[in-house]
């Protein structure tokens, strides 16, 4: 009975249908006869497969299918209908740059051949319409390629033309791959590049080549303002004080002229820190900071002065002084003493710090005398809220009547409009003024008084006509 099974099992895995299956087997399979056996009753003859053709090609192609009937409504259109001839070469220059995807069955010897071609088209053949695209794009794309100064200069412009950072990474390949003549000759040639790497080197914080670059152009100007700002932004007193005087001596000895009002800046700011080193001036260093403005030192002293009307000159926290040394203008001194006071809330000082001595009659008594627009201190003082007195006090040495009535309407000084209108010889629009003050108020009173005043003055007045 053994030998009957064992003779079963051997027939069977001898049989042609059971054959195992070998990738070395070059007969076709017929897969016809799998299919049948599964589905029986559902396969026809003409739902074979090719075997042939599926066995021997790794990829079937989309033409084999029939999609006539989904492509009916494109067949119309053309690509030129959607990209325009210059959008397309540059697509298919940028794909054939890119595209590294070798065709099927080439051999090895053509393959490294075409390689070769990629290479030398790439790296040696430069398009300069093409890397300036994808530069400008934000692609990276090799600029080594271009080995001379003309095909540099050709890249330079053609980003130059459209803007953007392509421009720096330009500037930057070239001053790795120039020397130093051949880079500022294309900068001087090109102010629009200049500028880019200007800003590229001040974004970086790369003061001395930025100051470097500045003073080779002859912007000397430019660099003696950022070496001050540099000298200033030590914050070693001794450093900072050191820098200023060579920035001074520097540019007395060079012979290259700057404008008189940054030699001034110079010498004051070197003078300012020759006072904090010399003399400390104990509590404003709290006010002040470790690097003042010498507007921020002179509003501090003027917040320690005690005494304004006669100030002691000898002191170096004295206002006057201090703006005396420094070389502060007039109208910056009153401009900063009457902002300082006025916030202090002490108005009792303002009129002394515009009190002046005539220089041509020093005998004669101190006089009212202010060096800017009295009109900006009437407008500054009524922001920072002063009373009506100090507005008057300031108001009544305008000598313009209409000016004076119109400011005095704007800050609501009733008594100045009061005195413009007796000096316009405004009865009328007085008698309705006074209608609208409150009773028996200090106003009310005031604008009585100057009615009074004006009508005994009109009745002296013709009686003088009437004899002569």
């Amino acid at each position: 009975m053994e030998s009957q099974f064992d003779n079963t099992d051997e027939n069977y895995w001898n049989r042609s249908s059971r054959a195992a299956f070998s990738f070395d087997d070059e007969e076709d399979v017929d897969l016809g006869d799998v299919g049948a056996r599964t589905k029986t009753g559902q396969a026809s003859q003409s739902s074979k497969w090719d075997n042939n053709e599926i066995f021997n090609d790794d990829t079937i192609s989309e033409a084999s299918f029939d999609n006539s009937a989904a492509l009916g409504t494109l067949n119309h259109l053309s690509i030129k209908a959607i990209l325009s001839d210059e959008a397309l070469k540059l697509v298919l220059q940028e794909q054939a740059v890119d595209d590294q995807v070798m065709p099927k069955g080439v051999t090895p010897e053509e393959e490294l051949k075409l390689l070769r071609r990629q290479i030398q088209s790439t790296l040696y053949s430069p398009n300069l319409e093409l890397t300036a695209q994808r530069l400008l794009h934000g692609k990276v794309a090799p600029l080594e390629m271009f080995k001379s100064l003309v095909e540099k200069r050709k890249l330079l412009d053609a980003v130059l033309a459209n803007g953007g950072d392509a421009i720096i990474g330009v500037l930057l390949f070239l001053k790795r791959t120039l020397n130093v003549t051949q880079f500022n000759g294309i900068l001087q040639q090109r102010p629009k590049a200049l500028e880019h790497y200007l800003s590229y080197l001040r974004q970086c914080g790369d003061v001395s080549n930025y100051i470097d670059t500045l003073q080779r152009f002859g912007r000397h100007q430019e660099a003696a303002l950022r070496q001050f700002q540099a000298a200033l932004s030590c914050t070693d007193m001794a450093t900072r004080k050191q820098q200023l005087q060579r920035l001074i001596d520097a540019y007395a000895s060079a012979g290259v002229g700057i404008i008189p009002l940054y030699e001034q800046v110079f010498h004051s700011a070197l003078k300012l820190q020759l006072v904090l080193e010399k003399e400390p001036l104990g509590d404003l260093s709290q006010r002040i900071g470790d690097n003042p403005t010498p507007i921020e030192v002179l509003y501090a002293c003027c917040a320690q002065n005690k005494n304004w009307k006669e100030q002691d000159m000898l002191k170096i926290s004295s206002p006057q002084r201090f703006a005396a040394d420094q070389e502060i203008s007039p109208a910056q001194y009153e401009w900063t003493a009457l902002n300082e006071r006025a916030q202090s809330q002490a108005y009792a000082d303002l009129e002394c710090i515009f009190e002046r001595v005539s220089g041509w009659h020093p005998l004669k008594s101190k006089q009212f005398h202010i060096s800017f627009d009295l009109t900006l201190a009437v407008q500054r003082l009524f922001e920072l809220q002063a009373p009506a007195t100090v507005l008057q006090l300031f108001l009544s040495k305008m000598s313009n009547s209409p000016e004076k009535l119109v400011l005095a309407q704007r800050v609501k000084c009733i008594k100045a409009v009061i005195d413009a209108m007796v000096s316009m010889k405004q009865q009328q629009e007085l008698q309705q003024l006074k209608q609208t003050l409150p009773d028996r108020s200090e106003e009310q009173f005031y604008c009585e008084n100057a009615l009074k005043a004006l009508q005994s003055k009109r009745w002296t007045t013709d009686n003088i006509k009437l004899k002569l």
